[in-house]
């Protein structure tokens, strides 16, 4: 059932992504809701900032409302957003509504959204399903809906649609989960998680040639169908995840050595650890050090973790008894470099940088290294960003 748009504000509150609550198995419902929202940015709004603050949202509100299963969020190829939640009940739902209302806190998030693309609608699950699963990037979401021909049965169309996915579905490479629902209004859904786009593809075009389906077709109203399809996104990096620093310099013509070797002790001895937040600093003083030959070391940059971002920020001034004596321009050939391990794996896949002189290495599904090369000017004062993708 379709909301009204006068609840356009509230709903959105509850709509991000993330995986299931400890209490999924204990359902007491024959059935759950699949709350199923799409709807464009507005004109200029930066996509990355969008997810993240989706995200956020996520964290600080909806996983904590009663009734909370599961959510996932996803982009089709013309920029309209998707944004599925799974709750225990149509009360939940309505009670997380109800709250979030009340909360002055995201009318940021609301300024970001195009209210006259805005849709959601609810779809009670004909069994529960099993939720239990993770989605990765890029993973897809297919959303299929439409209404039954006049006088069909609804059980036997239930009935069917389940054989479909068992016998079918179920069989595809690239297939996740399938779940099947109906709305206040008679409307259908099938949502359909693959791994790929091809994968979806692929399954459409074997069902087109498959002949033992027809009878399942006949059932629907193609005048009604309709068939959407969306790639998840997810953050590049999960808030929480532990991170480690180890800092190595390349002179011209000279091999990469770590800060640590520096002061004849071991390549992990002058490691830093911190644990992403999106509020707080992870590196505040970086490469700061006490008790070396050249006596107590002030941190060289303050480095700062967002869930898509990296901020440098260089905290001495020309006066700093250490590391004045490093600022300046690099030549060619020399790259400081920034070693981030991380305790889990990360989505980065890309980068892009306000420096010039930066470069972002993918290692390892748990290593990037943030590489300041030739042209760099290292300076009091200077700051620069890295936008993780």
């Amino acid at each position: 059932m379709k909301f009204s748009k006068i609840l356009f504000l509230a709903l959105l509150g509850i709509l991000a992504f993330s995986s299931c609550k400890d209490d999924d198995n204990d359902i007491t419902n024959n059935s759950i809701v699949v709350e199923v929202t799409t709807f464009n940015l507005n004109a200029g709004v930066d996509a990355n900032a969008f997810e993240v603050r989706d995200t956020e949202i996520e964290q600080d509100f909806a996983s904590q409302q009663p009734g909370f299963l599961k959510r996932m969020s996803g982009v089709d190829a013309n920029g309209k957003y998707v944004i599925m939640v799974f709750w225990e009940t149509l009360a939940d739902a309505d009670a997380s509504i109800a709250a979030f209302g009340a909360d002055p806190t995201v009318a940021d998030y609301f300024g970001m959204i195009d209210g006259s693309t805005f849709s959601a609608e609810r779809f009670t699950t004909f069994e529960i399903p099993n939720i239990n699963f993770t989605l990765a990037d890029k993973n897809v979401i297919e959303i299929t809906t439409f209404n039954l021909n006049t006088g069909v049965d609804v059980n036997a169309f239930t009935t069917r649609d389940a054989e479909i996915e068992q016998d079918f579905a179920s069989q595809q490479p690239g297939f996740i989960r399938r779940t099947s629902g109906v709305d206040a209004d008679g409307k259908y859904a099938v949502i359909v998680f693959w791994e790929t786009l091809a994968d979806a593809d692929a399954s459409i075009a074997a069902f087109g040639v498959d002949p033992t389906v027809a009878d399942y077709f006949a059932m629907i109203d193609g005048n009604t169908f309709m068939a959407e399809r969306f790639e998840i996104f997810i953050p590049p990096l999960n808030e929480g995840v532990n991170i480690t620093l180890r800092n190595t310099l390349q002179d011209p013509n000279e091999a990469e050595v770590t800060y640590a070797s520096l002061f004849g002790q071991a390549d992990d001895a002058y490691d830093e650890f911190a644990t992403l937040s999106n509020s707080t600093s992870e590196f505040a003083t970086a490469l700061a050090q006490a008790g070396t030959p050249a006596g107590d070391i002030s941190g060289l940059y303050n480095i700062d973790f967002t869930e898509n971002s990296i901020n440098f920020t260089v905290l001495p001034d020309n006066t700093d008894p250490f590391w004045a004596n490093v600022f300046g321009l690099f030549p060619a050939g020399k790259v400081d470099r920034y070693y981030f391990t991380f305790s889990e794996p990360h989505n980065i896949s890309s980068f892009s940088s306000d420096n010039s002189s930066l470069n972002v290495r993918i290692d390892s599904d748990t290593v990037i290294v943030v590489e300041l090369t030739e042209g760099y000017n290292l300076q009091p004062g200077v700051t620069f960003n890295v936008t993780l993708n």
